[in-house]
């Protein structure tokens, strides 16, 4: 799978699996736009990624607020002139909650990470992809979003179950513009600091009841998704359309 001239934008890239999303596309010839919040850790992936003999744009934005969505996009098609790909891969969860313990703060901020940043970002490169009459969306759902959250709450799930419907719905509207859109469910992935926190504040007993429910009784890692991602996102799966694939180790099978 070569990229080599295609510009890809990578939301949530500064840290965890959007960061072995961002290296594995560079590692492939694109030019990679690096996306966070944080100015510094963005800077960081960048500065990785150029010192590999790669080509990177680190744009620092909060891709739930609509503005600093337009300027991302508007900030690399000025530069790149296009977008080819867009990774939907920012998000997060705020830890495991029942729903009476879950504050409306907490959903908002849940909800805005994980399913309004999928729509903001879709819809600033809609235009883009029509014109092109090519282009690839590819969502980063959740396990969560099948079936329930292990490590998250149900807002989590809430979130992610939006993800893989709005998918199927972006799909049927672009797929007449050359544009494939389509969204991977990863199981559990210790993806960073955080959830390896979450991960550990769990006994050995319960670690082991979810390896159990897992038939490769393994977690995952950023790598194996990041390979699902490119694959998705390359010419190889160019009859996939609003498709989830589950990258989760077996653990959830329809």
């Amino acid at each position: 799978m070569e990229f080599r001239g295609k510009v890809v934008v990578i939301t949530g890239s500064s840290k965890g699996i959007g960061r072995e999303i961002a290296l594995e596309f560079s590692n492939k010839g694109a030019v990679v736009v690096v996306n966070g919040r944080n100015r510094a850790e963005v800077q960081k992936v960048e500065d990785e990624i150029s010192n590999n003999g790669g080509i990177s744009l680190g744009i620092a934005a909060d891709v739930t607020k609509k503005t600093e969505v337009e300027n991302l996009f508007r900030s690399v098609i000025d530069k790149y002139g296009k977008v080819d790909i867009l990774i939907n891969n920012a998000g997060g969860d705020s830890g495991s909650k029942t729903v009476e313990d879950l504050t409306e703060e907490e959903w908002d901020s849940v909800i805005n990470r994980n399913l309004k940043s999928v729509f903001l970002c879709s819809k600033a490169v809609i235009k883009n992809f029509k014109r092109q009459k090519q282009g690839r969306i590819i969502n980063i759902a959740s396990q969560a979003g099948r079936a329930i959250s292990i490590l998250g709450g149900p807002h989590y799930a809430a979130a992610k179950a939006g993800v893989i419907g709005f998918t199927k719905h972006l799909a049927r509207e672009l797929v007449h513009y050359g544009v494939t859109v389509n969204s991977i469910a990863p199981g559990i992935v210790i993806s960073g600091e955080k959830l390896k926190d979450e991960w550990n504040s769990h006994t050995e007993e319960e670690q082991n009841k979810i390896l159990e429910d897992i038939p490769l009784k393994r977690l995952g890692t950023n790598a194996e998704i990041a390979k699902a991602v490119l694959f998705l996102a390359s010419e190889d799966s160019s009859y996939i359309v609003g498709a989830c694939l589950d990258v989760n180790g077996g653990r959830w099978m329809l």
